[in-house]
């Protein structure tokens, strides 16, 4: 009888083990569409180092992203279509903030006052990406519907190399600039 209640724990242990582990499984699905593609160069060009970020994911630094650091060093990105993201002037999400909205590409950050000035980042996934822009600031708005300055098809280049991040045909996009008060 002690080795019949033995056996039956045993198997109740292992069949809970079981549910635990399709949890965590469940929990790494990794949706395709939630990424970032950050380049140190303007323009998106891919012959110099550039970076694919999976969401959802919080960076608190960009130091040491596959080898290289990243804090201070971004002048350009794209936005995966299913993705917004949080971009801070200072790590641990400190500073003025700048979001991102899915599909969105910006080829010069330098037109947001953001060029080489970003130290972390919050990536979100989205279930359905918005379709409209407007960018807000701290006593001035900007639109930055302009801010991209070439949309592609899928499978097009992005400069005179490839790319392996999905291409996005998004033109409309949003921006938001948030400067801290003090």
């Amino acid at each position: 009888m002690l080795w019949l209640k033995f056996f039956i724990l045993s198997g109740m242990i292992a069949i809970g083990t079981l549910v635990v582990e399709a949890a965590e499984m469940e929990m790494k699905m990794v949706d395709k569409n939630c990424w970032i593609e950050v380049f140190d160069d303007t323009k998106y060009d891919d012959k110099d180092p550039h970076l694919i970020l999976q969401g959802p994911k919080d960076y608190a630094t960009l130091k040491d992203l596959q080898g290289k650091d990243w804090n201070n060093d971004i002048e350009s990105v794209i936005v995966g279509p299913g993705a917004t993201v949080r971009a801070y002037k200072e790590r641990d999400f400190r500073g003025t903030e700048i979001v991102f909205a899915s599909g969105q590409r910006i080829p010069k950050l330098s037109k947001l006052d953001m060029s080489n000035e970003i130290e972390s980042m919050k990536i979100a996934c989205e279930v359905s990406p918005p379709a409209t822009a407007q960018t807000t600031g701290q006593g001035n708005d900007r639109t930055s519907g302009d801010v991209s300055d070439r949309t592609s098809q899928p499978g097009d280049s992005r400069s005179s190399g490839q790319s392996n991040a999905p291409a996005s045909s998004t033109t409309t996009t949003t921006t938001t600039i948030t400067t801290p008060t003090k």
